[in-house]
């Protein structure tokens, strides 16, 4: 990647927008810097060579204090430009980065570590916001600003422009040569931040079975490990930028030194003006200043970009299915027939199938039980029919519609999901309710709640509805919290409600209450029920054994 990456534009269109209003600052910026510099000549030539007094300089000030003002109106522009600029690329990377999580591993992340993606689409994406500030801004300036300066200059002092002509290419060489030990520092930085973030990610998960085992110092000492190694990738990345700028100085400070000191000589000598001999030397700093702060904000470069890659990569994921490029209007699940005609699935990395010419028909308003021991492919034939995955072998038909024909996010519209193991949010009871159903009204979510056999649970809370649940809110217990998804599923009023081991891991009194939830829906909705449970068998209007595909 260069420091002006094509995905990263084209990915975020507000970039372009960015870089081109920065090419107009930057003009302006090259304008206001030699105005700047000329009026700094003749304030110090008319009162050192002509003796003026206040008053003959007045006007001269005062446009100078309205140049300076101008100039760092301009900065301020830049570097707030950027923030705003950074803010939307990153709203709009993370959004597109979890969409194409979500579409490729909408089960769960599989291959992927939680940590690593927690990272990338948070604390790693913070890094783009030094790049857009910072060095985007001074990136544009060395483009525009230093060869402007450049131009004028070779109009005044031809000598004088020479040097810098010379002088003015060790900067970015030098800071390329530095850039490339400071790039690969970057890499290996991110990658030690990834591998400890996923690492404390997993120990904190499994806190519970660390110290069942009693294996929590040396989880302790691999924390303590990995710490380490962050801590020493960093402070290696730091001493390279520091070292860097060390050097950019010293060269800049050099050349400007060797300009001040031809001047000097040619002013003594009489075959230059003072006016704009000065104002050569006050331009110097400024035409090497922004290449000496890009090279110093390259590792912002280098952090920026090597977080974009890493977001690039979940953007870049397959997705689990494929969405037809002229979709066919879904079907309504609760009025017509779902079939699977000889299906066949297997998991990637497996070398056995999961399902095998499987053939079923799950009926319009009926409650169908998916039985059969572990294994035997339940779960995954509600995957197939909520389109989680495609099949390798053979279709799934809702009516006369293949499910291939259908948007994949139109048919899951129609469908509302309780899986084994539901989780809740942040948030109220009411917002964990509404979550597939926004605009529901409270009477919704009471009936909701009802339904599911948990309105005097909710009822007894301290705030009811409103009563903080999730991370950091009240903590439910393995039989409410099922009821509790149970009822956001049914606050969707979808036609088709799938529920995958609805009584599992439960004990005897709680599965009771969810069984008599389940006895009490409504006949509104196509209902597929997937469990090894035999007590749901009197629920059902049809059952279908599963059995496990030969090896």
């Amino acid at each position: 990647m260069g420091p002006l990456d094509r995905r990263l534009l084209r990915e975020a269109p507000e970039s372009k927008r960015f870089l081109a209003g920065a090419c107009a600052l930057a003009v302006l910026s090259a304008l206001f810097v030699i105005v700047w510099a000329e009026l700094i000549g003749r304030i110090v030539a008319r009162v050192f060579l002509e003796d003026g007094d206040l008053a003959s300089i007045s006007r001269l000030l005062a446009a100078l204090a309205v140049v300076s003002v101008v100039r760092a109106a301009i900065g301020w522009a830049l570097e707030t430009s950027g923030h705003a600029t950074s803010c939307r690329v990153r709203g709009r990377l993370r959004r597109r980065a979890l969409e194409r999580v979500f579409r490729a591993r909408p089960t769960g992340l599989d291959d992927l570590r939680t940590g690593e993606v927690a990272t990338g689409v948070t604390s790693g994406l913070d890094a783009l916001d030094p790049y857009f500030s910072r060095f985007l801004p001074q990136l544009v300036m060395a483009v525009v600003v230093s060869p402007a300066i450049l131009v004028w200059v070779a109009f005044r002092d031809p000598v004088s422009a020479v040097i810098m002509a010379i002088t003015l290419p060790l900067i970015p060489l030098f800071g390329a040569l530095i850039g490339k030990a400071a790039e690969e520092r970057t890499k290996r930085r991110l990658q030690a931040l990834s591998l400890m973030s996923a690492h404390f990610l997993d120990v904190v998960r499994g806190l519970a079975t660390l110290r069942a085992y009693r294996r929590g110092p040396a989880q302790k000492e691999a924390i303590a490990r990995t710490s380490e190694e962050f801590r020493l990738q960093t402070m290696g990345t730091l001493r390279v930028a520091f070292l860097s700028a060390l050097a950019l100085e010293l060269v800049a400070t050099m050349s400007i030194a060797l300009i001040a000191a031809v001047i000097g000589i040619r002013l003594v000598n009489g075959s230059v003006a003072l006016a704009s001999s000065f104002a050569v030397l006050v331009l110097a700093p400024e035409l090497y200043l922004p290449l000496r702060a890009v090279a110093a904000q390259f590792h912002a470069s280098a952090d920026g970009l090597a977080a974009a890659r890493r977001i690039f990569q979940l953007i870049d994921l397959e997705p689990a299915v494929s969405a037809p490029v002229i979709a066919a209007a879904p079907p309504d699940p609760s009025s017509v027939s779902l079939r699977f005609e000889g299906v066949g699935f297997a998991y990637e990395g497996r070398g056995s199938s999961v399902l095998h010419d499987f053939d079923c028909e799950l009926r319009a308003g009926e409650r169908t039980l998916l039985v059969g021991g572990s294994g035997a492919g339940k779960t995954t034939v509600l995957s197939l029919l909520m389109r989680f995955a495609d099949p390798s072998r053979g279709r799934i038909r809702a009516g006369t519609t293949d499910l291939h024909e259908l948007d994949p996010d139109e048919w899951r519209r129609l469908i509302a999901w309780l899986p084994q193991q539901p989780r809740l949010l942040a948030g109220t009871i009411a917002e964990a309710l509404r979550i597939g159903a926004p605009e529901a009204t409270e009477e919704k979510l009471c009936e909701a709640l009802r339904a599911a056999g948990c309105m005097e649970l909710v009822a007894a809370l301290p705030d009811g509805l409103e009563t903080g649940v999730g991370e950091g809110g009240l903590q439910l217990s393995a039989g409410e919290l099922r009821r509790i998804a149970l009822a956001r599923a049914l606050v969707r009023e979808a036609p088709l409600l799938v529920l995958d081991e609805p009584t599992a891991h439960l004990d005897a009194g709680t599965a009771a209450q969810i069984r008599l939830a389940l006895e009490r829906l409504e006949r509104r909705c196509t209902v597929v029920i997937a469990s090894h449970d035999a007590s749901l068998l009197s629920l059902a209007d049809r059952t279908i054994e599963l059995e496990r595909a030969a090896q």
